[in-house]
């Protein structure tokens, strides 16, 4: 779902590449919801927990200013999730 809109270009050998996707910050809303994780939590197991689809996973790291490469979430930190689900997708 994540790449479904993004420009995809492909070499003489069929190797496809995809061009980077600029995700807009993710602004606080009133129905969000603040969790606090449990050991072991992960971004993928959250989005699959509160959304249904572990692959928007992407959406918990950009609303907490998580990096790229970090998948695993402090237990001991306060977690937001968004909860305007579609309107975050449709702005990608």
């Amino acid at each position: 779902m994540r790449y479904r809109r993004s420009i995809v270009k492909v070499d003489k050998n069929g190797v496809r590449y995809y061009k980077p996707s600029i995700i807009p910050n993710i602004p606080l809303k009133d129905g969000d919801q603040f969790i606090k994780p449990l050991v072991g939590d992960r971004l993928d197991i959250l989005a699959e927990r509160y959304y249904g689809d572990s692959t928007l996973w992407w959406v918990i790291a950009k609303a907490n200013e998580i990096s790229d490469g970090q998948i695993g979430v402090d237990p001991e930190k306060m977690i937001r999730i968004p909860t305007d689900i579609d309107s975050i997708i449709n702005s990608v």
